[in-house]
This record gives structure tokens, sequence and C-alpha cells, in this order.
């Protein structure tokens, strides 16, 4: 598919980030975020693919907004003992919780990396915070989640699909002075989770959040999605949840058209 008015983004390390400008008066922006092993411009093509029920794009839904997709490093994978596009190393996709240790480096840079991206998306639109919003995929998702909550400035809406939380239950203990530090691995973990959101202003708290996941995801379980949903709800997030069947990619991708229906409808509610 070819969209138009593309710009390729230098961004050192880091792939170009892909952008689609708005067609008319620039009042939103977009920011997503790939899967692993995946790119910006591949996110994009694909994404722009789904329809809602009248046979709409969110492209064409959406004239005012503009679409920016970043893309990842490439990473060395334990998993798959080789370089690809990764926000951050996830050995394991039945035991997210194991070899956390691997994921800090990466989570750390790939935070970072967006939270400059979002700032910078503000600015264009006079630090309009509640103009930009978070849409992720999959590993886009998790990072996108960690980015909302290492933020120190609210954005406008976080959306997730097919997505699980990295440090969900670090995250948890974190937030509300629990402490289950029984072990290195623990304690390694909640010493990183607590210098990531360091000076973080809890404004996330108000952001509004959408999470969608299939029930037959052969990728990601959709029981990991539930436990990314009632991990941001009990940091006081308000998260409008809901599960499909029969999407594309085993399961993991956007169900057409229910799943866009519910984004677009999503979006509409926030920007009203």
């Amino acid at each position: 598919m070819a969209l138009e008015t593309p710009t390729a983004i230098s961004s050192g390390s880091f792939g170009d980030a892909f952008t689609v400008e708005p067609k008319v008066r620039h009042t939103y922006t977009a920011v997503l975020l790939h899967g692993r092993g995946s790119h910006g411009q591949e996110f994009a093509e694909e994404l722009f693919t789904t329809q809602v029920s009248d046979g709409s794009t969110l492209l064409e839904k959406l004239p005012c907004w503009k679409w920016v997709f970043p893309s990842s490093k490439e990473l060395w994978s334990t998993a798959f003992q080789e370089e690809m596009p990764a926000w951050f190393e996830a050995h394991s996709l039945t035991d997210v919780a194991g070899h956390q240790d691997l994921q800090m480096p990466s989570i750390r840079d790939s935070v970072s990396y967006l939270n400059d991206i979002l700032n910078k998306e503000m600015a264009k639109l006079e630090g309009k915070k509640e103009k930009v919003i978070v849409f992720g995929i999959s590993q886009g998702a998790a990072i996108g989640m960690w980015t909302l909550l290492c933020s120190k400035v609210q954005i406008g809406a976080f959306i997730g699909a097919s997505a699980w939380l990295p440090f969900a239950e670090d995250l948890r203990c974190h937030f509300s002075q629990s402490s289950k530090n029984s072990t290195r691995e623990k304690i390694e973990a909640a010493e990183f989770v607590r210098i990531m959101t360091e000076g973080g202003s809890r404004s996330w708290v108000d952001t509004p959040v959408f999470l969608g996941h299939g029930i037959d995801d052969a990728y990601v379980d959709v029981e990991f999605g539930r436990q990314a949903r009632d991990a941001l709800t009990s940091l006081g997030m308000k998260v409008e949840w809901k599960e499909y069947q029969g999407a594309e990619q085993e399961g993991h991708w956007l169900k057409e058209p229910e799943e866009i229906d519910d984004i677009f409808q999503f979006l509409s509610k926030i920007t009203k």
C-alpha cells in the first residue's frame, strides 16, 4: 500500500520514523509503536489497510491527524538467536516475568527515545499535551505503557492491542508502596522501577486508556493482557477493555472491523 506524504526522519541508533502528515489543518498527533520484528513504515502500511464498518480507514476517518511511526533499534534476541527490530529484549512470551534483567537496558533506552518524540510532537501542537496520543501493538504497546508511566507529562490517551506489561507486579508494588522483595531479582526489579518512574508527576492517572486483545491470540496470551489491564486499574487509571476473536495472524492483530470501530469510537470520545 502506498501512503501519501511520507517523511523519513533520521533517529541515530533507532530506525527511521515514518510520518504521514495530515490532509487538512493539523489538530492531533498519534505516535504509533510497532511490534517485535517490524518497523514503523511496515506498521503504517498494515494499519492503514484495516477498516471500520463503513469501509473507511483510520487515515480517512481522521484527516486532521498526523501519524508518527517510530522504529525501534535492532536488538539481539536470546530467544531467536538473531538480531531483530525490538523495543526491548523479551526472552519469552509465555513467561513474561522471566529474565527481566535482560529487558532493563533496552526499556530504559526506548522510553527515553519515545519521551523525546512525544515532547517534540507536543511542541509542534503549542504544548497541548492532550492533543498527542500513543497507540501500540504487542511489544509496541508494552513499551508504550512504560513510556506512559515514566513520562513527566500527561498525554491525551493511550491505546494498546495484544499487549502485556513488563514488570507489572513490580510496578503495582512500587506505586502502592508495598514490598515483596524477597529475592535478589525482585530487589533489582524494584530498584529499576523506582529509578525509571522517579520524578514523574503521576499525571498519567487521568489518561484515558483503551486495551483490546484477542482471546485466541497465539503469541501473547489474553491473560497477560488482562494482567496489564488489572495493573493499570490498580494504579487508579480508567481502562476500557475489550476482547475479540478471529483476528488475522492467529489472533495477534487488530480484529476487523470490530476493534477498529471501537478504537475510532474511543478516539472520537476523547477528542470532542
